[in-house]
């Protein structure tokens, strides 16, 4: 409002930019209090400042004062005794749940993350990647060299796939395909949760070498002559065979020019009616608000990958010689589509 009682737009903006500042301090604070396991520690139940501080071993009225700043954001609540409460989203902070983000609020992960946003400048003037000026090498070439960064990835993923993976399994006929092939699969949990959906498939779990050496959501005595390892590079060959090619999150780590050369890659290997299954996020167009519009910064700043919208995944299919049939989103919470493709 302005000082005659009118409203004033510059006033709202004003408040609005304070709010963003504001964001900037709540995930540092979600960093720390994960850091030291706050939301595990109030799991079975309300306490105080005071003890959760004793039992962490940290200043009490500095966690009170965290904790109240965060309560607003619905992770916490604070009761008329000034106890916390862990709240249904502050469940996702704890260690050991599907969806965990416990260890992407990891300190380790953050200050990646955080010393290659700061390049950010210099990636807008020269466009090169912003984690590869930081820190010297690519994401990937990264992780290889430090298990432990490496480990808290690979863990973080996971939790997230134990929701992904069931709702992908029930979303989509893969009964229709009797051999799938999951590119780029990992440890294997998607194609494990489509071996559980559907008893009549087999698969391949191609992945490089030391990733499919011992895949171990595949090691229990149900899956035992349903799947075979191949390792090699998704970059340069694509097994042959395979009635389905499913890739679940490949294309937005990748610009362009990669992502296409798998698809190319893929299209090459299909035959006699199979089908390409991409499981990826598809960008809203236009101005109307969308998580993925973060996460495309976040891949252009991390690996030079993006996000896409459906049009630009239309584009991308037809470049490799193949035809985009359907996008079928996924239920809820998960926030990626199907995207079924074949030879055009």
């Amino acid at each position: 409002m302005s000082d005659s009682g009118s409203f004033d737009p510059g006033a709202e903006t004003a408040l609005f930019l304070q709010d963003l500042y504001a964001n900037a301090l709540l995930v540092r604070c979600l960093v720390t209090v994960a850091e030291q396991g706050i939301a595990d520690r109030l799991g079975p139940g309300p306490k105080s400042a005071a003890e959760l501080a004793a039992g962490a071993g940290l200043h009490e009225e500095t966690l009170y004062r965290m904790l109240r700043f965060l309560a607003p954001f619905g992770f916490f609540a604070e009761d008329e005794d000034h106890r916390f409460h862990l709240t249904p989203c502050g469940e996702f902070l704890r260690v050991n749940v599907p969806g965990s983000v416990r260890d992407r609020l990891r300190r380790p992960w953050q200050d990646l993350l955080w010393r290659s946003y700061e390049h950010l400048p210099e990636m807008l003037r020269t466009g090169v990647t912003a984690f590869d000026q930081a820190h010297g090498r690519s994401f990937f070439d990264y992780l290889a060299s430090h298990p432990d960064i490496n480990t808290i990835y690979d863990r973080s993923m996971a939790r997230l796939s134990q929701i992904e993976n069931p709702l992908i399994a029930a979303s989509y006929p893969f009964g229709d395909f009797p051999f799938v092939v999951d590119v780029g699969g990992g440890q294997g949990g998607l194609l494990a949760a489509v071996l559980d959906r559907h008893p009549e498939v087999h698969g391949v779990l191609y992945d490089q070498p030391q990733v499919v050496a011992a895949p171990e959501q595949l090691a229990a005595d149900r899956y035992a002559g349903r799947w075979e390892a191949v390792g090699g590079d998704f970059f340069r060959t694509i097994p042959p065979g395979g009635n389905l090619y499913v890739l679940k999150r490949i294309m937005h780590g990748w610009d362009d020019e990669h992502a296409l050369a798998v698809l190319r890659g893929c299209r090459e290997a299909l035959r006699d009616g199979a089908r390409i299954l991409i499981i990826d996020a598809v960008m809203k167009p236009g101005n109307a608000p969308d998580p993925n519009k973060f996460m495309d910064v976040n891949m252009m700043a991390l690996t030079g990958g993006r996000e896409r919208t459906e049009a630009e995944f239309r584009r991308l299919f037809e470049a490799a010689d193949l035809r985009l049939v359907r996008v079928l989103p996924l239920p809820a919470p998960a926030t990626l589509s199907l995207l079924e493709g074949v030879v055009a």
